[in-house]
């Protein structure tokens, strides 16, 4: 009985050496292996394509922008019609306030040449330096919109109803049609077209400067310019002969568009 006893604990204690044997001299496990290559790796770097405009949506300069072609930044387009004979024209606006219609080929300013027009973009070339201009919504430099007042807003009580003027005969509603000036009108206007599908329907005025010559007019920035003396303003041919046609005319009806509604403002032009 007694050897029995000894056989069985010589028989444990054997077992129990070749585990410590087997932890000592075994090789690593995968889990291990697979750790350390997990250690070694270097995360990705997604934000390379926060950084990369492939397509020039920013609004910044292309990188074929070159240093010398930096007057063009202050320039804004304002239409485009592409293809066509020649290639397409632009209407672009000057640092000056002024609005050019060229063509490809033609000087938008001396030295700076419309290269190409696109669907929504034109390229300009001056020598060997080529710009990329696209719509934009803001005009360059222009203020950012007045904070909010400070402190709680209060309602005042409903105000007194509105009491309609008795109506004025011609003359004396002449006598009080504001006068404008067409070009200061024009620069401030700052026309850009409103597309209806592939089709030109008015031209919305975003104003540029102090707005003096648009209030006088009584038109605000966002007012679509539907007509002028009973002429559509379907294309860009019709706004580029535009300030002509202000400046020989002694008045100007104007059928404009506002929050939906369509409104008619008249002008004096001063000659």
């Amino acid at each position: 009985m007694r050897a029995g006893l000894e056989i069985a604990l010589a028989l444990a204690l054997t077992v129990q050496l070749g585990q410590l044997v087997w932890i000592l001299v075994a090789p690593r496990t995968d889990g291990a292996a697979t750790a350390a290559v997990r250690a070694g790796a270097a995360p990705a770097d997604y934000t390379v394509f926060q950084r990369f405009d492939a397509f020039f949506r920013t609004g910044d300069l292309s990188s074929l922008a070159e240093a010398t072609a930096a007057g063009s930044s202050q320039m804004r387009l304002f239409g485009v019609r592409a293809g066509g004979a020649g290639g397409g024209s632009a209407i672009i606006g000057l640092a000056d306030g002024r609005q050019v219609s060229v063509g490809v080929g033609e000087e938008v300013e001396p030295g700076l040449v419309l290269q190409s027009v696109g669907t929504d973009y034109v390229t300009l070339a001056r020598g060997g330096s080529v710009t990329r201009l696209i719509f934009s919504e803001v005009p360059v430099g222009a203020a950012p919109p007045p904070p909010p007042p400070a402190g709680p807003q209060t309602m005042g009580p409903d105000p007194d109803p509105v009491v309609p003027a008795p109506p004025i005969g011609p003359a004396a509603a002449a006598a009080n049609t504001p006068r404008v000036d067409p070009a200061r009108l024009m620069a401030q206007a700052s026309l850009r077209p409103r597309m209806q599908g592939i089709r030109v329907n008015g031209f919305t005025v975003s104003a540029t400067g102090d707005g003096a010559a648009l209030k006088a007019a009584g038109l605000q920035s966002g007012d679509v310019i539907l007509a002028v003396n009973g002429t559509s303003l379907d294309s860009l041919d019709r706004i580029a002969g535009l300030r002509s046609q202000l400046s020989n005319s002694t008045s100007a009806e104007i059928r404009f568009e506002r929050g939906g509604a369509v409104q008619t403002t008249t002008i004096r032009t001063g000659r």
